[in-house]
């Protein structure tokens, strides 16, 4: 099978077969498959015009949310779990609570200070400190919507 760009230019197809009639004699005789070969070059023609025409892919938009986790930083219980919803872990490590929040690429602590989240933490599914925005959006998207 050829590939569209080893196939000459519709015009050199016509040329070439005029110069192949002209050697075998047949000059003036265009009836002795000229059609076909230009059907084949039409043929070409309209397959790499419909590859041109296809559309582009569509790739899914990214979703806009809000994960600075900075806002976290002064939420109280109520404001985290209209947020978050409910923490996977509660643990109390006196004068400390700590939420615990999973994802399915890591986990979000926040830990709790005279009732209000004073610090946030990620880790990924290897127990590694990350970047605490990515885990945050993370848990934001994978949140069902109310």
């Amino acid at each position: 099978m050829l590939k569209i760009t080893e196939l000459p230019p519709a015009t050199s197809v016509a040329r070439k077969s005029d110069s192949v009639a002209e050697e075998m004699g047949h000059a003036g005789d265009r009836s002795n498959k000229p059609e076909e070969e230009n059907t084949v070059a039409r043929d070409v023609s309209a397959e790499g015009e419909e590859l041109a025409s296809l559309p582009p892919e569509k790739t899914k938009p990214e979703l806009e949310v809000d994960d600075n986790p900075e806002k976290l930083i002064g939420l109280d219980a109520a404001g985290l779990e209209e947020l978050l919803g409910t923490p996977k872990l509660i643990r109390q490590e006196s004068p400390a609570e700590i939420w615990q929040y999973n994802a399915s690429d890591c986990v979000l602590d926040l830990v709790f200070y005279d009732a209000v989240t004073s610090y946030v933490e990620a880790r990924n599914t290897a127990v590694q400190p990350m970047d605490k925005r990515s885990c945050f959006r993370s848990l934001l998207l994978a949140r069902p919507k109310p």
